[in-house]
């Protein structure tokens, strides 16, 4: 049995909706109810089996790939621990320095609760502005495939 923690990438199952040679971009909608039930990151991570979970991955392999083959996806788990960093543990530290620190200087609860909500609004929204700045942290890699029949 491998151990948890010498994990080094987490796979996904696929399948290709659309291909762009040219570019060399491939859509994959993933679909991976079965594995990622079991983890606690499912909701957060997008990889969840839901229909608008599409990736685009870029792959030199665009021009083999044609729209309903099945593909493996692999991300690495430096990156699925970078998510997790991102949208939660950091979130979480600010919202409660956020909360304290206000309680502190005003000593009024509902203050501090508003702030708190008002500053992941914006933490939130700034990281949705920055999604394309750090979109390439975040790459799968397209590892084996199924040709259509």
């Amino acid at each position: 049995m491998q151990d948890i923690d010498s994990i080094d990438h987490i796979d996904h199952d696929g399948v290709v909706v659309s291909t762009d040679p040219k570019r060399n971009v491939v859509t994959v909608r993933v679909d991976d109810k079965g594995e990622c039930g079991s983890c606690p990151a499912a909701a957060l991570c997008g990889a969840n089996g839901e229909p608008s979970n599409l990736i685009d991955i870029f792959s030199p392999q665009a021009s083999s790939l044609r729209k309903g083959d099945i593909v493996t996806v692999r991300g690495t788990e430096r990156m699925h621990k970078k998510a997790i960093t991102i949208v939660t543990v950091i979130p979480c530290i600010i919202l409660v320095a956020v909360m304290v620190a206000v309680f502190l200087l005003t000593g009024n609860q509902l203050t501090a609760a508003l702030s708190g909500i008002g500053t992941m609004i914006l933490f939130f929204i700034l990281l949705w502005c920055a999604r394309n700045k750090i979109a390439h942290e975040f790459s799968f890699e397209i590892v084996s495939s199924v040709q259509k029949s």
